[in-house]
């Protein structure tokens, strides 16, 4: 027998082999990683529904195929902690009331609330920059992210989302919470400013809980989020400009020690106007309970 040719065939088996196992082990995940869930043809479709009912795309939707599971959190009472200790490291009184501990020292207050949301007033407000300057998003969310810092008010994980007009002179710049690379959109900051002046900042943060993530499954498609938020929308008479649709986690208000988060397309319109799509099921979920008015 030819040596040579044996080696050969040999060679050739077992590389057949390791192609038929790498297949079976890794194809599945690969195919799910790579494969569309939305068409061309059907991206193109969920666009023309959309623009028939007044809804206008100013970006391209995630078209891959995306999982999520449903993740527990509790309250960050750590950072709730370090808030309330430096307002009594610097001499701040504290009483008690129906609407939770309130914390006074100077023109600054904190009141923590029962459902975990803290609230920081200012009186007079915090002067960001001369009330008569005309400043940009970007050079406001810089001249505040620096006084945040150094009153220590930024959590661990904030990422700033945008800025909110909601009236001349006034906005509201937002930002929303990543733990370990995960979008957490229930963990919710937000400075209100008005003439260049911060009225107030809402901080509603999370921790993740001990238990362990539940069973990755996959989830619906991002037009389809788009397409069941106009369903229950319906028909605008003027025209809506979708300006973000991003895959995180979000819960409505919880007054619990430890809760389900649930993974959503959330939908922003006309930078103004935000939306949750559960992403398991394709319903329309309920915002949290955070005052966007100036107080």
């Amino acid at each position: 027998m030819n040596l040579g040719r044996a080696k050969l065939i040999l060679i050739i088996a077992f590389t057949g082999l390791n192609l038929f196992l790498a297949y079976h082990l890794y194809w599945p995940d690969f195919g799910r990683l790579t494969r569309m869930a939305v068409t061309a043809e059907d991206l193109r479709a969920a666009e023309a529904m959309l623009n028939e009912k007044n809804y206008f795309l100013e970006l391209s939707p995630d078209r891959s195929i995306r999982t999520g599971v449903f993740l527990n959190v509790s309250r960050s009472l750590e950072f709730q902690r370090q808030v309330l200790l430096r307002m009594l490291q610097e001499g701040a009184e504290f009483s008690h009331s129906d609407e939770g501990t309130f914390y006074q020292k100077d023109e600054k207050a904190v009141l923590v609330q029962s459902n975990g949301l803290i609230r920081v007033l200012y009186t007079p407000p915090q002067e960001v920059a001369d009330a008569t300057a005309e400043l940009e998003d970007r050079e406001v969310k810089t001249l505040v992210e620096n006084i945040l810092l150094e009153e220590h008010l930024m959590p661990a994980g904030a990422v700033f989302d945008y800025v909110e007009n909601i009236s001349p002179g006034a906005r509201v710049l937002h930002y929303y919470q990543v733990i370990d690379e995960l979008v957490i959109f229930t963990g919710q900051l937000k400075v209100i400013i008005e003439d260049n002046k911060i009225r107030s900042v809402e901080i509603y943060w999370v921790h993740p809980a001990e238990d362990p993530p539940g069973r990755e499954m996959e989830v619906i498609s991002a037009t389809e989020a788009l397409s069941n938020l106009v369903r229950d929308l319906g028909p605008s008479d003027e025209p809506q400009v979708i300006t973000s649709i991003t895959l995180g986690y979000f819960s409505g208000e919880i007054v619990a020690e430890k809760w389900e988060v649930s993974p959503v397309w959330r939908v922003v319109l006309q930078n103004t106007q935000v939306y949750y799509i559960n992403a398991f099921t394709g319903n329309l979920e309920q915002d949290i309970v955070i005052p966007d008015q100036l107080p």
